[in-house]
């Protein structure tokens, strides 16, 4: 019996080291797509990265749930041939990988709008059937120096 338990306390934290690597892989990869939906200006793959009932936090704007926010911006951004890449420099995920914040950076260049913004995003995401969605979005510009 005291062999057992210090092996089922080995297995458990590896089995959540593990579930914890294979969490940030796949949140990394969200990140990924964003940026690949972003660089080919495909709005809809973008959106596609959302819950239907999102909640989007926009910098001076009231806060909404669903995906018109999403899609107004992306469908702006896109049709406008805009530049916008996100980095991740901060990754939480709860310890039973069943919610998550990401945290990074964001460029976006518009030429023909005169647009060149740098800001900050913080998502929640929570784990569903094919990966993770994004349930908050919250983003800040920052001011032009």
């Amino acid at each position: 019996m005291r062999t057992l338990l210090p092996l089922a306390s080995w297995a458990m934290t590896t089995s959540i080291a593990l579930a914890d690597e294979n969490a940030a892989s796949n949140l990394n990869a969200v990140n990924d797509r964003f940026n690949e939906a972003a660089a080919a200006h495909d709005a809809q793959g973008l959106i596609e990265l959302y819950a239907d009932d999102t909640l989007w936090i926009a910098q001076g704007a009231p806060v909404t749930q669903g995906l018109e926010g999403p899609r107004q911006l992306f469908e702006f951004v896109t049709a406008n041939k805009g530049n916008v890449t996100h980095t991740l420099d901060h990754l939480f995920v709860s310890e039973d990988a069943t919610l998550a914040v990401m945290i990074g950076s964001v460029d976006a260049v518009i030429e023909s709008q005169g647009m060149d913004a740098t800001g900050t995003y913080l998502f929640v995401l929570e784990p569903e059937d094919d990966g993770w969605e994004i349930v908050t979005d919250m983003w800040h510009q920052h001011a032009q120096q």
